[in-house]
C-alpha cells in the first residue's frame, strides 16, 4: 500500500469483453484502497477484438504510468496453461515496472 499512497494517480482498469452502463465493476476496491488513504478511479474499457494485455499496456502508455500493479492467476493454472494468460503476456511485452500479487 505504501507505494500507492505515494501516488499521483491511481486507475482501477478493468477490461471486458463489451461496455455495459450497469458496470459496478471495482467499486469495493476502490472502496477498500479510499480505507487505507489511495483516491483510486475505475476506469472500465472494452476489449473489443484486442487482447486483455494490449487493451492494459496500451492503457498504461496513453495514461503515462510510471508503475503497473496487477493480480496475476485469475483463472485455474489448467486454463493458463492451455490458453495462455494475461500475466504471461503482460510479463513478456511490459515496458514498465510491474508488481504483481497472486
Amino acid at each position: 500500500m505504501p507505494i500507492l499512497q505515494r501516488a499521483k494517480a491511481v486507475d482501477l482498469v478493468i477490461v471486458a469483453e463489451e461496455r455495459k452502463q450497469e458496470e459496478i465493476a471495482g467499486v469495493d476496491m476502490v472502496r477498500h484502497l479510499g480505507r487505507h488513504g489511495i483516491h483510486a478511479t475505475t476506469k472500465h474499457t472494452a476489449r473489443g477484438d484486442i487482447s486483455v494485455e494490449n487493451v492494459i499496456l496500451s492503457y498504461a502508455a496513453d495514461a503515462g504510468a510510471d508503475f503497473l500493479v496487477m493480480g496475476g492467476y485469475g483463472h485455474s493454472r489448467m486454463r493458463e496453461l492451455v490458453l495462455g494468460g494475461v500475466t504471461r503476456e503482460i510479463l513478456a511485452s511490459v515496458t514498465l515496472p510491474v508488481l504483481m500479487s497472486h
